[in-house]
């Protein structure tokens, strides 16, 4: 059934551009109002973030924010058929780096991170940034084998990508970097308490992983924020300037001063950040469960 499953979704990708523009819209709208009435613990999931990092909103815009989300998480999902089964034409297309500039000025420079926080379109920027540039990053195992592979496939589908899991550590990667390669990490997820501090974001204690601060420390790597949105049928990549006196002497201090700056990015695009994630489920001591 999987594999029945995902020949659909491929086929689907596979439609002209504003065919599959229309069919895809016209899908997510659909299933995102079934998800929001139906898929109650994803929905009040999204609305508890929500109103916890906006809480001077009103119920009617965290409704509206929630609705919009999932639409998009839908419609970046069905999107990820052409990533992964199309052409470079077609990504080089559909995913367009605002500022291709900025990408090569970096090549030959010092170590590179790419701080990628959860906008809906990471993949998007993934699969588009491979075109240009061979990387390594990390990723977290899926229970089900065959979608664990077709993530995989996915992933090194261009270029000479090198894709870690977490079990293999941190040693691989080091050596991957030290021989150019950028690292495209993914920094705002709740991984538990090990490897993380509690630093705010959005005013809430949220267990964050040092990994950034202290590989930057490591290699004496530039940070270089990497944001996507989407719009109008296309995603657009930003690459935007190294974060400025990054990091500093503390890991706290360097993953706080994080933090504040995924929250300006995630102020200008609200409902295509990553909401359905607990991000707040490890709570400090003492502290009681949110969700």
């Amino acid at each position: 059934m999987t594999h029945i499953l995902i020949g659909v979704w491929f086929a689907l990708g596979r439609l002209p551009f504003g065919l599959y523009r229309v069919a895809s819209t016209a899908l997510s709208a659909l299933l995102a109002l079934v998800l929001f009435v139906f898929a109650r613990e994803r929905r009040m999931v999204a609305l508890t973030n929500l109103s916890l990092c906006f809480p001077e909103t009103s119920v009617t815009q965290r409704l509206l924010w929630t609705v919009k989300h999932i639409y998009f998480y839908l419609r970046t999902f069905l999107d990820r058929a052409w990533l992964w089964s199309g052409n470079a034409a077609t990504v080089r297309d559909r995913v367009c780096i605002e500022n291709l500039d900025a990408l090569v000025a970096l090549k030959g420079g010092p170590p590179t991170i790419f701080l990628a926080p959860h906008f809906l379109g990471l993949d998007a920027a993934w699969s588009r940034l491979c075109l240009e540039v061979d990387m390594v990053t990390m990723y977290s195992n899926q229970k089900n084998p065959v979608l664990n592979d077709l993530i995989l496939q996915g992933r090194s589908k261009f270029g000479d990508q090198l894709l870690l899991s977490r079990q293999q550590g941190v040693r691989p990667l080091l050596t991957a970097m030290k021989k150019g390669r950028p690292l495209y990490y993914l920094p705002d997820m709740d991984f538990g308490e090990r490897d993380s501090v509690f630093v705010t974001f959005f005013g809430v204690q949220a267990a964050t992983v040092t990994a950034v601060a202290r590989l930057s420390k490591m290699l004496q790597a530039q940070v270089v924020p990497v944001t996507t949105v989407y719009r109008n049928g296309r995603y657009h990549i930003r690459i935007h300037q190294a974060l400025p006196d990054f990091p500093m002497d503390d890991d706290v201090q360097s993953t706080q001063a994080m933090n504040h700056h995924i929250e300006t990015w995630v102020k200008d695009n609200i409902p295509q950040y990553l909401w359905l994630h607990k991000r707040f489920k490890t709570r400090p001591a003492g502290e009681s469960r949110i969700y």
